[in-house]
């Protein structure tokens, strides 16, 4: 009874997504007559507006359905009589680190003695990961990205408060990797050091994203690899040879504490988890991408960026 009551979640969950594929390929001209005359901006914001509600039907409660919602990816293929076509892929981002968390918890301990330990380990992280592209003073750096976090206007560095020279930035948290390159730019004027270029988009959001300040989030210990983030975050004298599948219990104290400080578990329908979702619009006349962060127990999108060709 327990089987045939998962399968048929199970096929429900296929079905949403197979309407999901269809609607993309057979979406009517109609649709698109009555905004003919408006540009190709907000032609797509209808287009999304219709797509983000049908995202919102997934009720994602396990993690059999999560594994589904992340392996959907199907490319914009044009449909023959509108010439429109619509795209979407999905991706998790909790196999990266939460970067806004991690510069605030360190901020907060320089008052907060709690928040020692924790941001000792983020720190550490942040040094190992611009020392691997070669900055020539890490230090000011990440002195930057703290001064961008706080609230107040104090210097940790020479010339490290970028809001003393841009009115417009905000502090609090970084929004968005084109608010990181301002902040890159920012230390190049103060460095003159030309490696800070090299991170670019692609390999920064490999291994980071912009989340909450209030709340860590975890570290999906199904989709860590140890290549890239848990090379990251662990000490070097650290062996993870032995620590392959990371959702097992640990033996070491060492990686005790690591998953403790980066909250590294399975996915839960308590926990808040974060996905990365791209839907790509293709007409006649332009080429257009959004993306966003879609948290699946919530229901709720964030972090919105949109690019038009």
């Amino acid at each position: 009874m327990k089987k045939g009551i998962v399968l048929m979640m199970t096929l429900g969950f296929i079905a949403v997504i197979t309407a999901m594929i269809l609607w993309s390929l057979s979406i009517t001209k109609s649709r698109f007559d009555k905004v003919a005359q408006i540009d190709a901006q907000n032609q797509f914001a209808i287009v999304f507006k219709d797509f983000s509600a049908l995202i919102k039907k997934f009720d994602i409660n396990s993690t059999e359905k999560l594994d589904m919602f992340l392996s959907i990816d199907f490319p914009a293929i044009i449909e023959e009589k509108t010439k429109i076509g619509l795209g979407f892929t999905s991706s998790s981002l909790m196999d990266k680190l939460n970067i806004n968390y991690m510069l605030k918890s360190m901020v907060d301990s320089e008052t907060n003695s709690t928040k020692a330990t924790e941001a000792l380990y983020f720190r550490r992280a942040l040094e190992k990961f611009f020392r691997s592209y070669e900055l020539s003073d890490p230090y000011t750096m990440i002195s930057i990205l703290e001064d961008c976090i706080d609230s107040d206007d104090v210097e940790r560095a020479s010339y490290s408060e970028i809001v003393s020279y841009d009115f417009d930035y905000r502090q609090g948290k970084i929004y968005s990797f084109e608010q990181f390159s301002k902040i890159k730019d920012y230390y190049y004027k103060s460095t003159r050091d030309p490696n800070i270029f090299n991170i670019t988009k692609e390999n920064f959001e490999s291994l980071f994203y912009f989340g909450d300040t209030k709340k860590y989030g975890l570290l999906d210990c199904s989709s860590l690899d140890v290549d890239t983030t848990m090379a990251l975050i662990v000490e070097d004298e650290m062996s993870i040879t032995d620590e392959s599948d990371f959702c097992k219990e640990s033996n070491t104290t060492a990686m005790k504490v690591l998953k403790k400080i980066y909250n590294i578990s399975q996915y839960s329908n308590k926990s808040k988890y974060l996905v990365k979702c791209i839907v790509n619009l293709d007409t006649e006349d332009s080429r257009s991408e959004i993306s966003f962060d879609y948290e699946v127990n919530s229901k709720r999108i964030s972090n919105i960026e949109k690019s038009f060709q």
